[in-house]
């Protein structure tokens, strides 16, 4: 992958008030989701990685977290973590603009392989989005082109639900083997529930 071409944008901005913890530390296989998801990534070829923190979550005891990526993905802080994910997806694009498909990989979704990374840049969308598909059923991560890069930074809204833009964008789906792609973490039942996989 061409730098400036691919980019993505991990979105891990919230409380993390279900899991009482923040998500983006949760342990697999011996690393935190947040590091995990950036070395998929990178190792698939993906430079331009941008990571939306809770800005208390980047300070004190967790700084040491945030050190392990620091060589990898550049940092945005929210400090107003309680305006939504959307809010947090509004602060990332803006560092995407000059790429021509952006991830958008939320921090929940921690089991993103790179199989399925290089799934969604064979079937990317110049005109739409890639989402990939398994069983008949679509998943994370999505894969946006440059058309609705540039249409999310102009937006002025921050209630907005992504799902609900990219509906109105013609879509691209990418065949993969691997129901991780509707898993999502988001309390401490569902880590437990999932943890085996983390072992793996």
């Amino acid at each position: 992958m061409m730098e400036g071409e691919f980019g993505v944008l991990i979105i891990a901005g919230g409380k993390s008030e279900r899991m009482n913890f923040p998500k983006a530390y949760l342990l697999c296989n011996g690393k935190t989701f947040l590091k995990k998801i950036v070395d998929e990534y990178f190792d698939a070829g993906v430079k331009n990685i941008c990571v939306v923190l809770n800005s208390d979550f980047c300070i004190g005891k967790w700084g040491k977290y945030v050190d392990q990526i620091k060589s990898k993905a550049t940092i945005i802080k929210n400090p107003d973590a309680g305006l939504g994910r959307f809010h947090s997806l509004k602060l990332g694009i803006k560092k995407m603009m000059n790429q021509q498909f952006c991830f958008i990989q939320n921090i929940d979704n921690p089991f993103v392989s790179k199989d399925v990374i290089v799934s969604l840049v064979g079937s990317s969308n110049s005109d739409g989005y890639s989402s990939p598909k398994f069983q008949g059923r679509n998943g994370h991560p999505v894969l946006i082109s440059k058309k609705i890069i540039h249409y999310l930074n102009e937006l002025t809204e921050e209630d907005l639900n992504l799902r609900d833009i990219l509906s109105g964008f013609p879509r691209s789906e990418a065949p993969v083997n691997n129901d991780a792609i509707f898993i999502n973490i988001n309390t401490m039942e569902e880590y437990k529930k999932y943890i085996t996989r983390c072992e793996i």
